[in-house]
């Protein structure tokens, strides 16, 4: 091979690998923009000013690792769901008391309407019970499908991106923040990412 072959071959190899480059930059600039816009939609307070937004790195997210980040998630509501079940207990036990003093100075009328905040409590306290066994036994199947997932197809990626705000009194927040990407690396809500197979309805708890 002569040395002016040797040189176009050189030349084309140059060439591609600049363009490779200028296009993952042109990849990566278009993605911070979006989660910049993003972030300032939906993550920042409105009172404050965006001095700076750098996309830091991403990374994938496999089945396993969603399947953890499901299972912790149900597992924060199933504690949430046990302190409540805990208070009903001791909003029971309240009553009790109430109706026994109601009883000793012969109030027929406040035991019946206390018996009737009884029965209603009663309720929410086995609605809750229900809840804590069904998330319980979900979780459970959660964590064993975890055990066998596939730990290297990609199901979506998880950004870092780095941020300065300046606030209203004009100090300074510095921090970082993640945002969530689907397997086309389009943004997408947590809510959305993780899929929960059960959501529960803490309102009607209240």
């Amino acid at each position: 091979m002569n040395i002016s072959l040797k040189r176009f071959y050189m030349l084309i190899l140059v060439t591609s690998l600049f363009a490779c480059k200028s296009e993952r930059e042109k990849e990566h600039q278009n993605l911070q923009n979006d989660m910049q816009s993003y972030f300032k939609a939906n993550m920042m307070d409105s009172t404050s000013t965006l001095d700076s937004f750098r996309l830091v790195k991403i990374d994938t997210i496999n089945q396993r690792m969603l399947f953890y980040e499901q299972s912790s998630v149900l597992g924060k509501h199933l504690d949430n769901l046990i302190e409540l079940y805990k208070l009903s207990n001791e909003e029971l036990s309240n009553s009790v008391d109430k109706m026994r003093l109601y009883r000793m100075i012969e109030s027929r009328d406040l035991v019946e309407i206390e018996k009737k905040d009884f029965d209603k409590q009663k309720e929410k306290g086995q609605q809750i019970h229900y809840e804590i066994d069904t998330l319980m036994s979900i979780t459970k199947a959660i964590d064993s499908s975890a055990k066998n997932a596939d730990t290297t197809k990609p199901v979506g990626f998880q950004a870092k991106c780095f941020y300065q705000l300046r606030r209203k009194d004009k100090s300074v927040e510095r921090d970082t923040t993640f945002i969530l990407l689907n397997i086309n690396k389009d943004i997408i809500k947590r809510s959305d990412f993780l899929k929960l197979p059960y959501n529960v309805d803490f309102d009607k708890f209240r």
